[in-house]
């Protein structure tokens, strides 16, 4: 077993370099949700660069990149607006809003569009490109 002195050198020490057990973890803020997509648009978040798809979520601080002939269209929490950007472009996504780096103005919706919300309705399908007959 370790000793009560052993344990707390090495709290001292590990908080001395950066490491400190103790702090809580940072949530990264969800501030979007991607409504549609098309051509390639890859986000830079917290990891690996990934593809974005209709209903990926954006977190704070998101850098997102645009390749030619690329449409993005999201749903900016702050704004409670959609927010459409054409390719090519870079955009940096945060919770105060959507700042462009490079290419094209953003389109504002004059649609307003809501954080989503849970629902206690439970069944039900959900298809995507589906046409339902009935």
């Amino acid at each position: 077993m370790i000793s009560p002195s052993v344990a707390s050198v090495a709290v001292v020490v590990s908080m001395v370099w950066g490491l400190d057990p103790l702090a809580p973890q940072e949530a990264s803020r969800e501030v979007a949700f991607v409504e549609a997509v098309t051509g390639r648009v890859v986000a830079f978040g917290s990891g690996a660069p990934a593809l974005l798809d209709p209903l990926d979520v954006i977190t704070d601080r998101t850098r997102v990149d645009l390749l030619a002939s690329s449409e993005l269209r999201i749903c900016h929490y702050l704004t409670a607006r959609f927010l459409t950007v054409k390719g090519p472009a870079r955009i940096t996504v945060s919770a105060d809003g959507v700042s462009v780096e490079a290419g094209k103005a953003i389109d504002i919706s004059r649609e307003t569009c809501s954080l989503p919300q849970a629902t206690s309705t439970q069944g039900g399908v959900v298809a995507r490109g589906v046409i339902l007959k009935k």
